[in-house]
């Protein structure tokens, strides 16, 4: 009888075990999955797709210039977050996670066409991956030559 209780003891043992490694597994798994983070900008309903294309990749040409990515690495210290060496390679990280597309976005008054500046990124960056995206719409209203919208004070 005591040969089984032993057995069964290592049993139990090995099935929780096999439970917590599974459910670390688990974990480090979803942590890694892609995460892309974008920040919307909403355009003319009028606007044709043409020239919606267009706006699209004059954006993405100018926002992946090797100057202006180094500005926003130095501005979030992305060297320290991503321990490399430099900001020039920073910002060709940052240059290779960038995206420019079109598409939509909810408003209260329905969807409405929009172009999505953002940072493709894992689950774990989420937060790095926002800032950079939010940090980049800095530099999109120069760019198209609009004033930017006011900022609203933290109280």
């Amino acid at each position: 009888m005591q040969r089984w209780i032993v057995i069964g003891t290592l049993v139990v043992g090995l099935i929780i075990a096999m439970a917590g490694g599974g459910y670390y597994a688990l974990k480090i798994y979803k942590q890694n999955r892609p995460a892309p983070v974008w920040v919307p900008l909403m355009v003319n309903a009028e606007l044709s797709s043409e020239k919606t294309r267009e706006i699209v990749i004059d954006l993405k040409s100018r926002l992946s210039e090797p100057e202006l990515l180094q500005r926003v690495s130095k501005d979030l210290a992305l060297t320290q977050e991503w321990n490399m060496p430099s900001d020039k390679e920073c910002a060709a990280e940052v240059g290779r996670r960038l995206f420019v597309r079109s598409g939509d976005a909810d408003t209260p008054m329905g969807k409405v066409p929009a172009i999505h500046i953002g940072v493709h990124g894992k689950r774990k960056d989420f937060e790095l991956s926002g800032k950079i995206a939010v940090r980049l719409m800095d530099d999109v209203w120069p760019i198209l030559g609009i004033d930017p919208p006011q900022k609203q004070e933290a109280d």
